[in-house]
């Protein structure tokens, strides 16, 4: 069974509109909904950065370790397109993946709570559906579920040469700091911290 995210009752959905009249629904990643997305991300990485450079974690690792794995799913069924973010729609049970839709979206944090701090992996939005705010709904919503577990430290390490992701992060109030957990100093690598977490 799938958990809800943002601390929902467990018979509740988020939803958002927007893409030309079809739902986007954020849900914990159980089974292998957004391996698709990974496969891509692991492909852009590496046309990008040598192999020591990049830090790339399994599926597996952000679904059954110390870690929160989010996807947004995109569905044509007329029955997903009733709500808002705001005004979360009511289901009779939790859904899998395949009865909500395709995965388009995914973003995980793993959390390192003697530190303090939760660490954001893996935010990926298929290319045709960029530039449509998926991205920051995305980091919006980890970041509650980080805030959530009590902790309101968010850090990421991440390539010099994603400028989009960069700005992205950025504007969202991230900001640089010095290599963190077992991160080495790397030209190619850049690292931030968002702190403290507020509440939408």
């Amino acid at each position: 069974m799938r958990d809800k995210v943002l601390g929902m009752d467990p018979d509740a959905s988020q939803h958002k509109q927007g893409f030309d009249g079809v739902s986007i629904s954020l849900e914990r990643i159980v089974g292998a909904e957004a391996d698709h997305l990974l496969v891509l991300s692991d492909q852009y990485m590496a046309s990008l950065y040598p192999a020591e450079s990049n830090h790339l974690v399994s599926s597996e690792s952000l679904r059954t370790g110390d870690a929160i794995f989010l996807g947004g799913f995109i569905s044509s069924t007329m029955s997903l397109c009733t709500e808002t973010a705001d005004q979360p729609t009511k289901t009779d049970e939790l859904r899998s993946g395949s009865e909500i839709g395709e995965c388009i979206g995914c973003v995980a944090a793993r959390f390192y709570r003697e530190a303090g701090y939760a660490e954001i992996k893996r935010l990926y939005v298929q290319e045709i559906y960029r530039g449509r705010g998926l991205s920051r709904t995305l980091m919006s919503a980890i970041e509650a579920e980080i805030l959530a577990e009590g902790i309101d430290c968010a850090r990421l390490e991440m390539g010099i040469h994603q400028l989009e992701a960069d700005a992205l992060y950025r504007s969202l109030g991230y900001s640089d700091i010095q290599p963190f957990g077992d991160y080495l100093v790397d030209p190619l690598s850049q690292f931030l911290e968002k702190a403290p977490l507020k509440a939408a």
